[in-house]
């Protein structure tokens, strides 16, 4: 059995877990900086660079792989289909559909389907003229928690 919270709190931990990196890397970074830590010949630090850089957008990369288990989870339990093959973009708009827990609104939809594309553009790295608009790990998370605020306590 599933239970809501254990999603929302895997999505919570993704974000905790990127503030620990982020700040460990900053302290690692100043200290290269300051000449108190020698890097390893493989690494420079325009390496230590990226990884501060890329440390958001990966552990968004994380936190939306938590949120969407937690639905395919939910439709498995109610479709009784554990081959379903269903894209994530009508996924999402099927959980807006489904009344079994709260009501989901146009917003809360919208707004995850941003964050969708978002993740989408870091993954799969594509040239768009018209980019999404980059999303930030903690508007990210509440927006998936809300979504998963829906469902019900437990399935």
């Amino acid at each position: 059995m599933a239970e809501r919270q254990a999603f929302i709190d895997r999505i919570k931990d993704a974000e905790k877990e990127y503030r620990v990196v982020i700040s460990a890397l900053e302290v690692y970074h100043q200290s290269i900086v300051k000449g108190s830590i020698q890097l390893s010949a493989s690494i420079a630090p325009r390496h230590v660079i990226s990884a501060i850089d890329k440390a958001e957008s990966t552990y968004l990369i994380r936190m939306w792989a938590e949120f969407e288990t937690a639905l395919r989870s939910y439709r498995r339990f109610l479709t009784g289909d554990s081959e379903d093959r269903i894209a994530t973009s009508n996924l999402i708009d099927w959980m807006a559909c489904v009344r079994q827990g709260r009501a989901i609104s146009e917003d809360v939809r919208d707004n995850v389907h941003s964050i969708r594309k978002y993740r989408n553009s870091l993954v799969h790295e594509r040239d768009d003229t018209d980019p999404p608009e980059a999303i930030s790990i903690e508007i990210a998370r509440k927006q998936l928690n809300t979504m998963l605020h829906s469902l019900p306590f437990d399935w």
